[in-house]
């Protein structure tokens, strides 16, 4: 609901031409929808997680694409970060392996 909801938002506050949006959850089809009648000038393009697709989300989008498990292994950021306020921040450990079920 966040995203749809923000996603609707950012199109009527004119906030993008385009968006891209990672996900493989067909309930986001809605939403595209609307956007597609309202704002004919916005695109909405889907990059699928792995192992994740919707074609009626596919259908709904203004193109789509397949991120590759080493696309986003290359873009995890640091094991730790430290915020402004001095607060350590880690991503989970399942992250860190080679699991080939992402």
């Amino acid at each position: 609901m966040n995203i749809a909801t923000s996603l609707f938002n950012d199109a009527f506050n004119d906030r993008f031409d385009m968006a891209i949006l990672i996900s493989g959850d067909s309930d986001l089809v809605p939403p595209l929808k609307i956007i597609n009648s309202q704002f004919k000038n916005k695109r909405v393009f889907i990059a699928f997680p792995p192992k994740r697709n919707s074609v009626a989300l596919k259908n709904q989008s203004k193109g789509s694409m397949v991120l590759g498990r080493k696309t986003l292994k290359d873009s995890q950021l640091e094991e730790k970060l430290i915020n402004k306020f001095g607060y350590e921040i880690s991503k989970p450990k399942e992250w860190n392996n080679d699991d080939k079920s992402i």
